[in-house]
């Protein structure tokens, strides 16, 4: 059952709706479209740089190592905040990210492919591909970057190191960083307004030149 679970450390789910809005079309549901890049909502960027440098940290466990399958990421919910633990098996070395991929606020790394990148170790968003750094959260395709936080193994405990939790949420909590239709394209929307000639007239047109020709 708990491999089933959302999240690792927590019972609690967060529903989809929560995360992305659903908007209505021909009376079926779907996630509304992603913004384009440059839009709000997009490449999403931290306050500054280390923005819990001056907060005063805790160690909290989040779970034990059998809880964290090897060479992948797992989600860890703090507060309203998802967080990605990486049990990097391959190097015998732990992660831990905010989960929220910054390029377009979808709460997916957990579900990306850890690798390396130049010796360095990486996640691969599963969505776009972007690469960020385990060790510092910098991008190496681009100017993104993802908060990270320290990981220690106490005995058979996962204890990450974290900044209080209405600190955490007040950046990285999931009703915060929520897609909403306002800021995205309505492609549907937008098409509704591309003027489309008639068949009546397409009609007419095609028969005055009908009309034409027979008069030369």
């Amino acid at each position: 059952r708990a491999k089933f679970k959302q999240f690792v450390n927590s019972d609690e789910n967060i529903p989809r709706e929560k995360m992305i809005e659903f908007i209505d079309q021909r009376g079926q549901l779907r996630p509304t479209d992603w913004p384009a890049d440059g839009q709000p909502q997009t490449n999403w960027q931290a306050p500054s740089d280390d923005v819990f440098a001056r907060s005063e940290k805790s160690w909290v466990k989040v779970g034990t190592t059998s809880d964290f399958d090897p060479n992948v990421g797992s989600p860890i919910l703090y507060g309203d905040s998802q967080l990605a633990v990486f049990n990097n098996a391959h190097r015998g070395e732990w992660y831990c990210t905010q989960n929220m991929c910054p390029h377009k606020q979808a709460f997916v790394l957990s579900q990306g492919i850890i690798g390396s990148f130049e010796g360095a170790p990486k996640v691969a968003c599963p969505l776009h591909k972007k690469q960020f750094s385990l060790e510092d959260g910098h991008q190496f395709d681009g100017d993104l970057k993802l908060i990270t936080f320290p990981v220690k193994i106490e005995g058979d405990d996962v204890m990450v190191e974290l900044p209080a939790l209405e600190e955490v949420d007040a950046i990285l909590g999931t009703n915060g960083l929520r897609v909403t239709k306002s800021d995205c394209i309505d492609i549907t929307g937008d098409a509704l307004k591309v003027p489309v000639r008639s068949s009546v007239s397409l009609v007419t047109e095609e028969a005055g030149m009908r009309n034409t020709t027979l008069v030369h």
